[in-house]
């Protein structure tokens, strides 16, 4: 099966967030940032700079009760804190080891319902680790062979996850429109806007926020 995409409109992607447009940024990233602290373009690296967004960010996933989550590229644990104060357990995967401390404390309030793995997620045993239904929700680096590249490998590697939403660039989706995901069957469809403004540093190119199913 081949990949699918579905766009609602060439605008959205670079639409401004529909959360409070001033919305307060984190103690955390504000300390990051004043910090002088190099991001590793490597890994497509950027951080959600409020809490409300990761809140909307979540309301747009649709979870249900007990629903568990996946969360790729956890960084400093906004979104991955806001997925376990709403009561669904989380695997919060993170490759760089300087996110260790901030990740971790961010997630010890919410005790055994949170796990943060510091590992490359294609070293996970994703097989293993998740339950029936877990849900991918992630925002992936803002590089699209990078973004194509977790996508793939976490539908491909276990049919635990069902479905997925994800912040990524806008030319993945590009891409899969273009039939360049190679057979991943996955469909993609957008969901929402979000600004360029929603993350420390500002990315550089559109984004997308998009529902991923299997064909």
């Amino acid at each position: 099966m081949t990949a699918s995409v579905r766009t609602r409109s060439p605008e959205l992607a670079a639409a401004p967030s529909t959360a409070t447009p001033q919305a307060a940024e984190s103690a955390v990233v504000a300390d990051l940032r004043d910090s002088r602290f190099q991001t590793r373009t490597d890994l497509g690296q950027h951080f959600l700079r409020s809490p409300a967004v990761a809140a909307r960010l979540l309301d747009l996933t649709g979870l249900r009760p007990g629903d568990a989550v996946l969360e790729v590229g956890a960084g400093l644990g906004t979104l991955s804190a806001a997925v376990a104060r709403a009561g669904h357990p989380i695997w919060a995967v993170e490759k760089d080891p300087r996110m260790a401390e901030a990740l971790c404390a961010a997630l010890e309030p919410y005790g055994d319902r949170a796990r943060p793995l510091l590992s490359d997620v294609r070293a996970v045993d994703l097989d293993r680790e998740l339950p029936v239904g877990t849900v991918f929700l992630s925002i992936l680096p803002f590089d699209w062979p990078l973004a194509f590249g977790i996508a793939a490998h976490v539908f491909g590697s276990t049919a635990k996850v069902a479905r997925g939403l994800a912040v990524l660039p806008a030319a993945t989706t590009d891409h899969t429109a273009a039939g360049d995901w190679f057979g991943a069957g996955l469909r993609l469809e957008e969901v929402d806007g979000i600004s360029r403004h929603d993350f420390w540093p500002q990315a550089a190119v559109p984004l997308r926020v998009v529902s991923i199913t299997r064909c």
